[in-house]
């Protein structure tokens, strides 16, 4: 009378309206099959939709093998990603994250000596106070004793890189050594190198990855003035590295490096705190 069929039911509610007829997750209320009798599309009685898995139950609302082509959809602005796949394959819309590390040192780092391009000093990176955000997931550790480019170091404090990618550090530190050079040389200024290593997962043998260089102006006081026996102006170093992880809990650690100029003999080099500055250096790290 309605123009309504109705398949397992005596009272249809639609055009079509199709009853399953046993009441379990994957009893099938609808099915389609091409002329080899293989399933090309199923509505199991949870109302998952199954198209092209064959006699597998769908596991999930939409369960589909090969390629889904979408038009028309809706262009998504930063922070979001048009389409996220969890590890389950399961799809949907999902803002984009940053990971980051932020380290913001509170206190000096101080007496070392810089004087022997042999001669290798940990920048060290701990947990605590000093770390101002981690969603990037880093750990820290302490190596006793271990070797950068051979040479032996002690007390080396490594930051742990939790998993495999691309990473971008950016450290920005100032130098200073109190007093003059025990040696001077005819440049005028010390030639500092910041590197960067690693130690894969268990070492404590660290391979140079990265170098930068800079410079210590001599003559100058802590304020910039020219001073005739001072080295006590805060000399930016820096070093920034995209380092490629390609294993999980990679050890990574920082290192300072005589590489030239006036000697200091004595451990009277330090990270100081420029002028108007409120802290000692910072790591910033960013997973890409």
């Amino acid at each position: 009378m309605w123009g309504q069929i109705g398949i397992n039911t005596t009272l249809p509610s639609a055009a079509l309206d199709v009853n399953s007829k046993e009441t379990t997750a994957d009893t099938r209320a609808f099915e389609v099959n091409n002329s080899d009798a293989l399933q090309l599309l199923k509505v199991q009685n949870n109302g998952n939709l199954g198209i092209n898995i064959g006699t597998v139950p769908a596991s999930d609302i939409l369960h589909a093998t090969n390629d889904i082509k979408h038009e028309g959809l809706p262009v998504l602005q930063l922070p979001y990603n048009a389409l996220a796949i969890n590890s389950s394959g399961a799809a949907g819309v999902s803002p984009a994250v940053t990971k980051y590390f932020y380290f913001k040192r509170s206190a000096a780092f101080a007496d070392y000596s810089l004087f022997d391009p042999n001669v290798y000093t940990n920048i060290p990176f701990s947990d605590g106070a000093d770390v101002l955000g981690n969603t990037v997931g880093f750990t820290f550790g302490t190596d006793a004793t271990g070797t950068v480019n051979g040479q032996p170091v002690s007390n080396i404090k490594y930051l742990v890189i939790p998993e495999p990618g691309v990473y971008l550090f950016e450290m920005y530190q100032t130098a200073y050594c109190n007093n003059l050079p025990a040696v001077s040389s005819n440049t005028g200024q010390v030639m500092l190198k910041t590197v960067f290593g690693t130690a894969g997962t268990t070492g404590s043998a660290y391979a140079v990855n990265t170098v930068s260089m800079d410079y210590m102006i001599p003559r100058r006081n802590a304020s910039g003035a020219i001073s005739a026996t001072s080295y006590s102006y805060a000399n930016p170093q820096k070093l920034i590295v995209a380092y490629q992880s390609t294993v999980a809990n990679e050890k990574v650690a920082l290192f300072i490096n005589y590489a030239g100029g006036d000697k200091f003999t004595s451990e009277v080099c330090s990270m100081n705190k420029p002028a108007g500055s409120d802290n000692f250096g910072y790591l910033i790290v960013t997973k890409l």
